[in-house]
C-alpha cells in the first residue's frame, strides 16, 4: 500500500521485488525393482547405501538386480534416491473402528503374505490414571485464629502454614459461599496474598473456586500410594476425562507442572490444550479423573506381539503411530486414517475387542510377476516432486514386460515433464538383427527425448563371494549423471566418465559398431584398448525430434523449466500489469544469467545466451481479460563436443610482409 503523505517530514516506504529463482535439484534417482523385505509400492527416501541394507536386505534377490542397482548408484557418487519395491505380494491389513463403529486406526503387515481369520489384533483400553486414585485437587483451609487485612489472608491453626501452602500462585480462590473470585499472587507461611482486597466480610473456608466453562488449567492429585504419580503417567498428550457427576470432558494435556506442597504432598499444575467444555465445581465430592490409553495386541500365526498403553495424541511419548512405526522388527505398521472421523474424544479412541484381517494379503510370487506390478510401482512416484531420474533394472526377465515397463517409465517422464528416464539394454542381445540392441531401441522412442537407452551390462563384484556377475547398467548411469550434475552441472552431457563398481562389460565393441548404435540413439560402454575399467561413452537419448537428441540438453530444458516454474509462482493472482511483468523480467533474467555464467548456455554476452520477453504483443487485453500472463523465453545451449575433428596439414611455412 502506497503511503499517505499528510504532514511535512520524511515518509519511508518499502518495495519489494520480484522474488529470486533458486535452481531445483537435478541429480535424485528413482529406482523400481525387487527387495528381499522393506514396504511394497511406497517410495523410500534413502540417502546411502546402508540406508538401502537396513531397509531393503543387505543381499539382492536372486535374479534380480535392485539391489545392484542402487548400490552401483552409490558408488558413482550418487547421494539421494527413492526405492520403491515392486511386487505381486499384498499386505494383510487390519481396519480398527472407534467408539462410533467409524475407521480410525489401519494396521497393515510389514511383509506380505496371506493370513488367515485368526490373525487378530485384540484392542484393550487401559489407563495409567485410574480414576480411583486421580482427582481435582480441591484445597480449603479455615480462618481460625486469623484473619483477613486488605489483600492478605492469615490462615490459623495448628497447621496453619502447610493449609495455606496448599494454595499457589495463579489459582483462584473464593471463601465459603460466595462467587467472589480472587487470584492467589504469593504464599507465605501462613498468608496468602491475593490480586484484589477481600471485599466484605468473607467466610471459611478459603477454597479453590469454581471452574467455569473455558478453564484450561486445573490441579490434580494422587491417592496411590505417597501421592505421587509413576513417571510418565501424566505428559503432554495425555488425554483425560474428567467426569463429576457422571457428566463427562475429555480433554487433552499440553503442560504439566509438578508442585511440591510444605505437607510433603505432590500434586501436579496441568495446562489443557483447549478450555474446559464443562464448568466444575471444587467445593463438592471429589471429581475423579482418569486417562485414556489403549494397548494392541497382534496375534500372527501364534506369535503374539503387543504394545502397551498407547495414546491417540501426536505429543503423546508413546503415540501409536511413532510406538508401532519405529519397532522395525514388528509384524505391523500403523496409520490413522485421513481425515479423522467426525468423533470427539473419547469417542474417537480405538473401540476395545477383537478385529480379524480385513484385508488378508497375498504371498509374493517372484514366478510371476507381470508389468502392472512394475506400473503400480511406478504410479507411486508421481506423488513425489523431486525426482529426477528414473530406472527400472528388474523388468528384463520377459521381453513383453519389459517393452511395457519401459514405454511406461517413458510415458511417465513426459507426462510429469520434470524427470528422465534411464533404459537399461535386454541381456545377452546382439548388436543387430532381429535379438538385438538396435530392434529394443526401435520400440523406445520420446518424441521430445525424455530418454535414453544404455547398452551392454556390467560385470560387477557379487553380494557374496564368488565369480563376478553381470548387471543391467542403469544404477551406475544415474550414479554418473548425479556426479557429473553436482561436479560440472546439468548442462554437461555425462559421459566420458569411468564407471566405478564396474570390472567389465557384457559385449566389447569397436568403433565402427559403436558408431552405428550411437546414430540411432544407443549410448554404450566400452573398454577402451589398452584400458582396463569400463567408461560411458554416449550422451542421447531416444528422440525422434533432433532437437532433443542429446541427454544433457533435455535435462538442462527440465531444470530450467521447473526452476522457473517453482521461482514464479508467486506471481499467480498477482495484478496483471507493467510492473508484474519488469519484476518477472528481472527475476527469469538474473536466474538465466547465473545459468549462463555457469556455462549452460552458449554466447560471449547475455543477450546472446538468452532473451526473456513479456509484452503487449503476447499479452493483448483479450488476453489479460482472461486471467492469462504470456511469458516467452529464448535460451542457446550449449551443445556436447560429441564429434572433435583436428585438420591437420603441410604448412610450407615463410613470413608474409605486407604494406598498410
Amino acid at each position: 500500500m502506497a503511503v499517505q503523505t499528510s504532514y511535512p517530514g520524511v515518509y519511508i516506504e518499502e518495495f519489494a521485488p520480484g522474488a529470486p529463482i533458486e535452481g531445483v535439484g537435478t541429480s535424485t534417482a528413482a529406482f523400481i525393482g525387487i527387495a528381499a523385505r522393506g514396504p511394497l509400492d511406497e517410495p523410500t527416501k534413502l540417502t546411502s547405501w546402508d540406508d538401502f541394507r537396513r531397509i531393503f536386505g543387505d543381499e539382492p534377490v536372486p535374479g534380480f538386480f535392485l539391489w545392484y542397482a542402487v548400490r552401483g548408484f552409490f558408488e558413482n557418487g550418487g547421494q539421494v534416491c527413492y526405492v520403491v519395491r515392486a511386487s505381486n505380494g499384498d499386505y494383510a491389513e487390519w481396519e480398527i473402528a472407534d467408539d462410533n463403529g467409524n475407521a480410525v486406526l489401519l494396521l497393515r503387515a510389514r511383509q506380505p503374505g496371506a493370513r488367515v481369520a485368526t490373525d487378530t489384533v485384540t484392542v484393550t483400553r487401559v489407563s495409567r490414571l485410574p480414576s480411583a486414585t486421580t482427582f481435582l485437587f480441591q484445597p480449603t483451609a479455615a480462618f481460625g485464629g486469623g484473619g483477613i487485612a486488605g489483600r492478605e489472608i492469615t490462615i490459623g491453626g495448628a497447621n496453619a502454614a502447610e493449609d495455606a501452602g496448599q494454595f499457589r500462585p495463579g489459582d483462584e480462590i473464593s471463601f465459603g459461599t460466595s462467587t467472589d473470585r480472587y487470584r492467589v499472587m504469593r504464599v507465605s507461611d501462613d498468608v496468602i496474598q491475593v490480586d484484589r482486597d477481600v471485599i466484605g466480610a468473607a467466610s471459611s473456608p478459603v477454597h479453590m473456586a469454581a471452574a467455569p466453562v473455558g478453564t484450561r488449567t486445573i490441579r490434580i492429585q494422587s491417592t496411590a500410594g505417597t501421592g505421587v504419580l509413576p513417571p510418565g503417567a501424566l505428559v503432554p498428550g495425555t488425554i483425560l476425562t474428567i467426569a463429576p457427576g457422571g457428566t463427562g470432558d475429555t480433554q487433552v494435556v499440553e503442560s504439566v507442572q509438578v508442585e511440591h506442597l510444605p505437607s510433603g504432598d505432590t500434586t501436579y499444575r496441568v495446562t489443557l490444550r483447549q478450555g474446559l467444555d464443562i464448568a466444575l465445581d471444587l467445593t463438592g465430592p471429589a471429581t475423579a479423573l482418569q486417562s485414556e490409553e489403549f494397548t494392541i495386541a497382534i496375534s500372527i500365526g501364534g506369535s503374539v506381539t503387543t504394545y502397551s498403553e498407547l495414546s491417540l495424541d501426536a505429543a503423546h511419548p508413546r503415540h501409536v503411530l511413532r510406538t508401532i512405526n519405529t519397532d522395525a522388527a514388528g509384524p505391523v505398521r500403523a496409520e490413522l486414517f485421513e481425515p479423522p472421523p467426525p468423533d470427539a474424544l473419547p469417542d474417537l479412541l480405538p473401540a476395545a475387542g477383537a478385529v480379524a484381517p480385513t484385508t488378508l494379503g497375498a504371498n509374493e510370487d517372484l514366478t510371476n510377476l507381470g508389468a502392472a506390478d512394475f506400473i503400480d510401482a511406478l504410479d507411486t512416484l508421481e506423488r513425489i516432486d523431486d525426482v529426477n531420474l528414473v530406472s527400472a533394472p528388474d523388468c528384463l526377465s520377459d521381453d513383453t514386460i519389459t517393452a511395457t515397463v519401459q514405454q511406461a517409465v517413458i510415458q511417465h517422464c513426459e507426462l510429469l515433464a520434470d524427470r528422465f528416464a534411464v533404459l537399461d539394454a535386454l541381456p545377452g542381445l546382439d548388436l543387430f538383427g532381429t535379438d538385438s540392441i538396435t530392434a529394443q531401441r526401435a520400440g523406445l522412442d520420446s518424441t521430445r527425448g525424455y530418454a535414453a537407452l544404455y547398452y551392454p551390462w556390467l560385470r560387477v563384484r557379487p553380494a557374496v563371494g564368488g565369480a563376478l556377475v553381470l548387471v543391467p547398467p542403469s544404477g551406475h548411469v544415474c550414479g554418473i549423471i548425479a556426479r557429473s550434475d553436482l561436479s560440472r552441472g546439468v548442462h554437461k552431457a555425462p559421459a566420458n566418465e569411468i564407471v566405478n563398481g564396474a570390472l567389465g562389460i557384457e559385449q566389447p565393441m569397436s568403433d565402427v559398431e559403436q558408431g552405428q548404435l550411437n546414430l540411432v540413439g544407443i549410448n554404450v560402454i566400452r573398454v577402451f584398448a589398452g584400458g582396463a575399467r569400463p567408461v560411458l561413452w554416449g550422451a542421447r537419448t531416444t528422440a525422434t525430434d533432433r532437437n532433443w537428441q542429446y541427454v544433457n540438453i533435455r535435462r538442462l530444458f527440465l531444470f530450467l523449466e521447473e526452476s522457473i516454474e517453482e521461482g514464479i509462482r508467486w506471481a499467480v493472482f498477482e495484478p496483471n500489469n507493467l510492473a508484474l511483468w519488469q519484476k518477472l523480467k528481472r527475476s527469469i533474467g538474473a536466474f538465466l544469467l547465473r545459468v549462463w555464467r555457469d556455462g549452460a548456455l552458449f554466447g560471449a554476452t547475455p543477450e546472446e545466451a538468452f532473451y526473456v520477453r513479456i509484452d503487449e504483443v503476447l499479452n493483448p487485453f483479450s488476453e489479460q481479460a482472461l486471467g492469462r500472463l504470456y511469458i516467452e523465453i529464448g535460451v542457446r545451449p550449449s551443445y556436447p563436443a560429441e564429434f572433435i575433428i583436428v585438420r591437420i596439414g603441410i604448412w610450407q611455412g615463410g613470413a608474409e610482409i605486407t604494406e598498410g
